[in-house]
């Protein structure tokens, strides 16, 4: 076989490579805006059955995993609007009441994608994408306390995820689709965390929510809300990795 036709075979192997890989994504797209319909709890502090807290959390970590960082960016910021939009003709849920709620699983996406692994290429140089993660909840964790320092403590399960990354740069824990699918928990677990990170500054620059309602009536739910994300987010993910393993597994070491 000449070199010619070799060439032409991989680059139709990679083109049909990208294609399932969009098809995977636009498949989560689909699945996040139909789980926004599908209220896990009521958003306290903002009024109207509308405003709710929905099971779509789940599906925002698995975007960055399996898609990667960047891809995972841009599909999440996909998943957010066409959320917003399905979620309209029930008045928009909390997607309108904290706008910065749309950007959540582009944000979770991209930070838990860029966990994955201690170094991710950019251009012609690498980050530590889980150090970087660190810093982005360690800004979190500073603009919540700077304004809303009385209910220090609601910042606990973000210093938690923050540790959590410093453990993925130190303990090469890094992400393998071929081991265990109970290593999807802390990432899932992170994911979830970070998609929650755009509700809570909006909670707190946009609708200026008191601290004690942070601290005794939020904090308690948004444990539970966290740990059903979580756990959800691992089982769905276990679903999906097994369904698109082969493109999946052929992807990951190349996407982060």
């Amino acid at each position: 076989m000449s070199p010619d036709s070799d060439s032409q075979e991989m680059e139709l192997f990679r083109a049909a490579s990208q294609t399932k890989k969009v098809a995977v994504g636009v498949i989560l797209i689909a699945l996040y805006a139909i789980l926004a319909l599908l209220p896990m709890s009521g958003f306290i502090g903002a009024a109207g059955l509308s405003s709710i807290l929905s099971f779509a959390i789940c599906v925002a970590p698995l975007i960055g995993i399996i898609l990667g960082p960047w891809r995972g960016f841009g599909f999440g910021l996909i998943a957010g609007i066409v959320a917003t939009m399905v979620s309209l003709p029930i008045g928009g849920g909390v997607y309108l009441i904290i706008p910065t709620t749309i950007v959540g699983p582009a944000v979770a996406a991209l930070f838990t994608g860029l966990s994955l692994k201690r170094s991710t290429k950019i251009a012609n140089s690498e980050i530590p994408g889980p150090f970087v993660t660190m810093l982005y909840l360690i800004i979190v964790i500073v603009l919540y306390e700077i304004v809303v320092y009385e209910a220090w403590w609601f910042m606990l399960p973000y210093i938690l995820a923050a540790v959590v990354s410093l453990i993925f740069q130190i303990k090469r824990f890094e992400f393998n689709p071929n081991k265990s699918y109970l290593q999807l928990i802390p990432f899932t677990f992170l994911g979830a965390m970070l998609d929650h990170s755009m509700m809570a500054m909006g909670s707190v620059y946009l609708l200026q929510i008191p601290a004690s309602v942070f601290g005794f009536v939020i904090f308690p739910v948004m444990l539970i809300e966290r740990t059903i994300a979580t756990l959800l987010g691992a089982l769905l993910g276990f679903i999906i990795l097994k369904v698109f393993d082969e493109e999946i597994s052929g992807s990951l070491d190349r996407e982060t």
